[in-house]
């Protein structure tokens, strides 16, 4: 009975440790609306341009408040993981351009979703590479099935969702944007 017990609560322990480390990222949301697809690179088709845009209903962590993205304004949904070294690169520069631009100013929301977090990976957590670089916008950290990412049609890291105030979707891209680019895209 007691080895029993003893292999009971060190498998509720193991568990219990495995489990709050791969959740530890997870952000609480919804997904409402249907499934599209990101661009795929240097094929010149974007099918998910002009459809409405998949919404996010993300809760701020210990809040009651429920934000929904995109919601009445222009939103950029940027999709990154932690381990790709074209995200890597990208995170700085996306910062100075939000910051030379006066992006948020021009009222334009950019919110980063973290997914295919590994914790096996390069640049891992997630959270102290963000800090790092010191990115302060709206993160959403994407489930263990990325079901975010999925939703979206996320298959390239980055991958870029541009919409308009109604939610349509004006522009994705799958890989890197220049900061002029960015620029073009939102003037």
């Amino acid at each position: 009975m007691k080895k029993s017990i003893f292999i009971f609560l060190s498998l509720l322990i193991i568990l219990s440790c495995s489990n709050s480390e791969t959740t530890k990222f997870i952000s609480d949301t919804e997904l409402l609306g249907e499934k599209v697809e990101i661009s795929i690179p240097n094929s010149g088709i974007d099918t998910a341009s002009g459809k409405i845009s998949p919404t996010i209903k993300y809760k701020i962590l210990g809040d009651d408040l429920v934000v929904n993205y995109p919601e009445n304004t222009p939103t950029i949904l940027l999709f990154v993981a932690h381990w790709c070294p074209y995200c890597q690169e990208e995170i700085p520069e996306v910062i100075e351009w939000i910051e030379q631009d006066n992006v948020i100013e021009k009222g334009v929301n950019v919110v980063l979703i973290v997914t295919s977090i590994d914790s096996g990976k390069s640049n891992y957590p997630p959270d102290e590479w963000l800090f790092n670089e010191k990115w302060q916008y709206p993160v959403i950290y994407d489930d263990e099935e990325n079901k975010i990412a999925e939703h979206f049609g996320v298959s390239y890291f980055p991958s870029w969702v541009f919409t308009e105030n109604d939610g349509m979707i004006a522009f994705t891209h799958a890989g890197k944007i220049t900061r002029e680019e960015l620029s073009k895209l939102v003037n």
